[in-house]
């Protein structure tokens, strides 16, 4: 499906959510019949006819076929190796979701930014703290807010030369929803860093990042792996390095 990933961002909401589910479910949606996969994405029939065609194809048969026949990398059965391909396969597939033209743009907003403004919760705020550690290296203004009653009081000063990074593997966190949303009144930019999902999340954002992600309910127990998140911060600082010449990895 990587192939079609650069497609997403022309898709409506609802071709957005059968797309993210196939993505994930491949070998099942592979054998489902178009009715049973409309009932599972709360859709319709057109929908996904839609979405087929606007990835290139003809109809549901063809991507049915696509997925049938496409090549799998063995999975092995030891416990280790198949820890080290489920690893390998996040970041291959983060790098396929990520897209590059997003990447470069989320970079050129937060170079024209005054300062940039880091938001994250839960498992994600380590995340937050090494894209901080990064852009500081770069000498970019930047600013991890970790309090929660300074990120309130922050939010509601922000103006358009400033950049809000928000970071939720879900896109549902209600706080990190409200920062968005108040970044996005008082018209400053709003990059979100999120997982490869539709989300209110990704519906607010000026430029929204995607991980690979299996799962998005990140309310009780939070283990997920946050792998995808690093490697698109590694891609973005990547991209602003490309801009500005400098380096992160200097020797001393």
């Amino acid at each position: 499906m990587e192939q079609f990933v650069k497609e997403f961002e022309t898709l409506t909401e609802s071709e957005r959510r059968v797309f993210s589910y196939i993505y994930k479910n491949q070998k099942k949606a592979s054998s489902m019949k178009i009715q049973d996969l409309a009932q599972e994405t709360l859709t319709s029939k057109t929908v996904i006819i839609n979405m087929c065609q606007k990835l290139g194809l003809e109809g549901y048969g063809d991507l049915k076929y696509y997925l049938k026949n496409r090549k799998e990398e063995p999975v092995q059965e030891t416990s280790p190796n198949q820890m080290q391909y489920q690893i390998l396969d996040q970041v291959k597939k983060t790098m396929a979701v990520a897209g590059m033209d997003a990447l470069r743009r989320a970079a050129q907003r937060i170079l024209k930014s005054r300062t940039v403004y880091i938001i994250a919760r839960g498992t994600s705020k380590a995340v937050g703290s090494y894209l901080e550690h990064l852009l500081l290296i770069l000498g970019i203004r930047c600013i991890y807010l970790k309090d929660y009653n300074l990120i309130s009081t922050v939010t509601r000063t922000l103006d358009l030369n400033e950049t809000v990074v928000v970071i939720s593997l879900s896109g549902e966190t209600e706080k990190i929803l409200e920062v968005a949303r108040i970044a996005k009144s008082r018209e400053a930019s709003v990059v979100a860093l999120t997982g490869f999902f539709t989300s209110s999340l990704s519906k607010i954002a000026d430029e929204t990042l995607y991980c690979a992600a299996d799962n998005r309910d990140t309310r009780d127990n939070d283990v997920h792996s946050r792998l995808g998140m690093f490697v698109v911060v590694d891609m973005l600082v990547g991209c602003i390095r490309e801009y500005t010449g400098r380096s992160v990895f200097k020797l001393d």
